[in-house]
Formats: structure tokens, C-alpha cells, sequence
């Protein structure tokens, strides 16, 4: 009677082919680029809930608020 654990394949063919299967399969594997997902899964932010921005952002939340204009013009102005 054998002792031990049994053989997971019954020839040395036979571990040979699934041998080369695996390496083959690692192979094939790393020659596919790793790309970043084709699908981000993305839930909007319900519309009941406000933004926070920073008056200085000029950011027009709604159009009833008025963007400052003076900032903008110094924003243009090229530092000497």
C-alpha cells in the first residue's frame, strides 16, 4: 500500500503538458497590456446636496449669483 499524498498526475507526460500549459498561460498573461477598466462605475451627487467652493474660485454655483469681475481682471494681468 502507498504512503503519502498520491500523484496529481498519473506520467511524467502528463506533468510535462500541464507544465508547458502553465507557462504557456503566464506567458499570455503578461503580454496582455494592463489598461485601466473600459467601465468606472460613477453615481452622481444627488442634487438636494450643496457644493462648497471658496468665493475666490469666481464658480458659478446657479445663475442668480454674480461672478466678481475685478478678480478676473487681475488674473489677467501678467506679474512683472
Amino acid at each position: 500500500m502507498p504512503r503519502g499524498r498520491p500523484r496529481k498526475y498519473q506520467s511524467q507526460n502528463q506533468a510535462t503538458e500541464a507544465a508547458q500549459r502553465l507557462r504557456q498561460q503566464r506567458y499570455q498573461c503578461q503580454r496582455h497590456a494592463q489598461a485601466p477598466p473600459e467601465f468606472i462605475q460613477y453615481e452622481p451627487i444627488p442634487t438636494n446636496i450643496t457644493a462648497n467652493t471658496t468665493p475666490g474660485l469666481s464658480v458659478r454655483i446657479s445663475n442668480d449669483i454674480p461672478i466678481p469681475r475685478d478678480s478676473l481682471a487681475e488674473l489677467e494681468k501678467a506679474p512683472d
